[in-house]
């Protein structure tokens, strides 16, 4: 049995001699080829997933058609448009918890003292997945449901009211003029209802 092809030596007996000498002589150059035009192919996917974003041309929107589903599936294309070419918005989640003794506590989703860096970067994701296109309304209500139930229970609250808080982007001018980047008028909230403990 050959080192070399050790796998091809074993079946060799159970395969025709001509079929034998084809994949002797083609197996190797085939391949080569096959794996040479995946690694191109999958350059091209992680290139155009940025690169496809809106505003895009024509041509690169029509050109992700070719490598859109690979990306997907291999999740290539998570998080670009937050970054580039146009980042949008950035949205929050702003609650008020009711506690048992009757105090009211305050906050936000993500909260800039989360540590380690990953956990904000994860509440950070969730919270801009409310304001994703790809949620039909009964997914999105199932998702708030999901956050208000995980408020109660990480806090002992009996009821916590959720607002979605967008944070938009300031302009070149804005900033130019002395504008702060969180600048109250920046944001705009809005109600996504109030919900008890018992009820999740």
């Amino acid at each position: 049995m050959s080192p070399r092809r050790p796998l091809l030596s074993a079946i060799a007996p159970l395969v025709p001699p001509g079929v034998v000498r084809v994949v002797r002589r083609w197996g190797r150059p085939v391949g080569f080829v096959l794996v040479n035009v995946w690694l191109v192919y999958h350059l091209v996917a992680i290139i155009l997933a940025p690169w496809s974003v809106p505003p895009a041309s024509r041509l690169v929107q029509n050109s992700w058609r070719a490598v859109g589903a690979y990306d997907q599936l291999l999740f290539l294309n998570h998080g670009y448009h937050y970054f580039a070419p146009e980042p949008g918005n950035s949205t929050l989640l702003s609650y008020v918890l009711e506690m048992p003794d009757g105090s009211l506590r305050t906050g936000r989703i993500p909260n800039r003292d989360i540590h380690p860096r990953l956990l904000y970067h994860r509440h950070f994701m969730l919270t801009e997945y409310l304001a994703s296109d790809d949620l039909s309304p009964a997914l999105r209500q199932e998702l708030v449901k999901a956050m208000a139930r995980e408020l109660c229970r990480e806090n002992q609250a009996h009821r916590v009211t959720l607002s979605r808080v967008s944070h938009r982007l300031p302009t070149m001018e804005f900033v130019r003029a002395g504008g702060a980047l969180d600048d109250p008028e920046s944001y705009t909230e809005e109600p996504l209802g109030t919900f008890s403990s018992d009820e999740l």
